[in-house]
Formats: structure tokens, C-alpha cells, sequence
């Protein structure tokens, strides 16, 4: 169902308010929901730079209606062929991916496609997604799938322990050969087509730990709008507050959001159980990593 444009109105301007500048629609799926357009049209009417997180499948239906609203989509995109159909359960997904992607290009919208590393993967799947991206004219990320510490042992918490040990990455050795790689075709051609900074494959190469910061720039709010920060590990999420209720500002500048974020700051979990979640991680670099934003200018440039 989700929230009613009347109330998601309210989010919009208070989160605008407060400074917020960028705005990720995830799921679920949200092109399952028939008003997502006018979603999108009211993000850019309050100010908001939009993103789309989707699996691809309704991308070529609905891309005609999104194009003026949306500025960049980023994609789950598993396998380089079929076997992104089968583990998602799609038939033709990757195709349907393929020509959304294409389309959403034709309408000027930057587009990204995200890959979860796992230890169903080969370097040659990296290799070939690499090659995708940029002939389609894409950027490609990676992330390493890790364990979250709960007592079924699943990974991020939904899987059965029978699946989660199948993807689950036992030797690490081929997270760095993975990162290696990536490092290397950054610097060969690859430099605007590979999404994730150096700092970010250096992190997970050698499964470091990290200062971690996923609620000071960022903040997530659910379907029935209760306000949580973006970490799925070990620590817990906490509920700060529900934005229907209270005023964005309010839960932000709170006392209880300000402790969670001095908690999160002190967390050591990355090394231990591989969290390297790509839009917690990242986000989180610049703040003790300068390389980052030279990055980030050199890639627009």
C-alpha cells in the first residue's frame, strides 16, 4: 500500500527543511506501485535530486512515465545471464533490464547497476558485468553479501540458513581478488565505468574496520513512516521516532538520535562479519577520507 501522497507531501517538506538534498525510493519493489510517478513528481516539485531502486522488471513499461521525475535508477543485477533470471525468480528479467536500461539511457538518466558479491561468483562474472556496464554505457558496483550476527546465522536476516550458506563468502581471498581487479580496470579504462571509490575497494580488500556514519547524512523512513537509521547489522536499529507524528527536525536534532549516532561511530562489526553494505559504507568514507571527494570531483570532470 504504502503512504498516501497527502502524507508523503509532509515528509518531503520537512526532510527538505532540514537540509536534505537527495532523495533513494526503494522496497519492496517501487514500480509496483501504481503511483509512483506522482511520488517522483512531487520529490522534484519540493527540490529533491531523485533516485529509483528497482529489480529492472517493470523498468521498460513504466520508464515513459518516470523520465521527466527521476535522475539516476540503480539496478540489482546479480549474474551477467540467466542465472540473474533464476535466482531472482523473473523469467527474461535480465532482458527486461537490458531494455530499461537502454530506454531510461535515451531519456538522458544516469543509471547503475549494483551486483552482490557472493560465493556463487568468478571473476569472470565481474569481468563480464564490468563489460556490461559499459556498453550500455552504465556504471557498475560491487558489495560483498555478509553475515549478520543473529542466532539462525542468515545472511541480512531473511534467508534460511540452507540458502544463506550457499552464497555465504568463507574465503575471503576472493573478495580481494575481486577488489584487485576492480582497482586495476579502474585504472585502465574502467575509471568512470566502476562506481565504487578506491577507498571503498581498499576497505573491503583488506576487510578492514571502519568509522561508520549512516545517521549523519542520511536517514531511512519506512512505508507507515517510522524513522530508523540505515545500519542492518549487529546494532540495533532503534526507533526514533515516526515521521507522521513528529517533525523530521525534531527526531533529528533528538537527544536519543544524536546517542545512536555516537554509538554507531564506535562500531567495530566490518571486520569481523565482511559489512561492507555500499550505501552505508560509502557514504561514510568522507568523513575521515579526503581521497574520496578527489575522486568524486575527477569523476565528473
Amino acid at each position: 500500500m504504502g503512504l498516501p501522497l497527502n502524507k508523503i507531501e509532509k515528509i518531503f517538506n520537512e526532510g527538505y527543511d532540514l537540509g536534505c538534498v537527495l532523495l533513494a525510493v526503494t522496497g519492496g519493489e517501487p514500480l509496483l506501485r501504481k503511483d509512483i510517478p506522482e511520488v517522483f513528481e512531487l520529490a522534484k516539485k519540493t527540490g529533491f535530486s531523485t533516485i529509483l531502486l528497482t529489480n529492472g522488471y517493470l523498468l521498460p513499461k513504466r520508464i515513459s512515465e518516470l523520465q521527466k521525475f527521476v535522475d539516476s535508477i540503480n539496478i540489482s543485477v546479480d549474474f551477467p545471464d540467466v542465472r540473474h533470471d533464476k535466482i531472482r525468480g523473473l523469467p527474461k528479467l535480465l532482458e527486461r533490464i537490458v531494455e530499461g536500461i537502454r530506454l531510461s539511457k535515451k531519456y538522458g538518466i544516469a543509471v547503475n547497476m549494483n551486483c552482490v558479491l557472493t560465493a556463487q561468483h568468478s571473476l569472470e562474472d565481474i569481468r563480464r558485468l564490468m563489460l556490461m556496464a559499459k556498453e550500455l554505457d552504465t556504471t557498475v558496483s560491487f558489495e560483498p553479501i555478509f553475515e549478520t550476527p543473529t542466532p539462525d546465522g542468515s545472511i541480512l536476516g531473511s534467508m534460511s540458513k540452507k540458502d544463506a550458506n550457499l552464497l555465504k563468502i568463507n574465503d575471503w581471498s576472493f573478495v580481494k581478488r575481486v577488489a584487485d581487479m576492480l582497482l586495476y580496470y579502474k585504472r585502465n579504462s574502467f575509471g568512470k565505468t566502476v562506481l565504487n571509490t578506491d577507498a571503498f575497494l581498499k576497505l573491503m580488500r583488506d576487510r578492514a574496520d571502519y568509522v561508520c556514519f549512516p545517521f549523519s547524512m542520511q536517514l531511512g523512513i519506512a512505508y507507515n513512516g517510522d524513522v530508523t537509521s540505515m545500519c542492518v547489522l549487529g546494532m540495533q536499529k532503534d526507533y526514533l521516532g515516526n515521521a507522521l507524528n513528529q517533525n523530521l527536525k525534531e527526531i533529528w536534532c533528538s537527544d536519543k538520535a544524536q546517542a545512536l549516532r555516537d554509538k554507531y561511530k564506535q562500531c567495530r562489526l566490518a571486520r569481523k562479519y565482511g559489512c561492507y553494505l555500499l550505501c552505508v559504507t560509502e557514504p561514510s568514507l568522507p568523513f575521515t577520507d579526503s581521497s574520496v571527494f578527489l575522486e568524486y570531483v575527477k569523476r565528473v570532470i
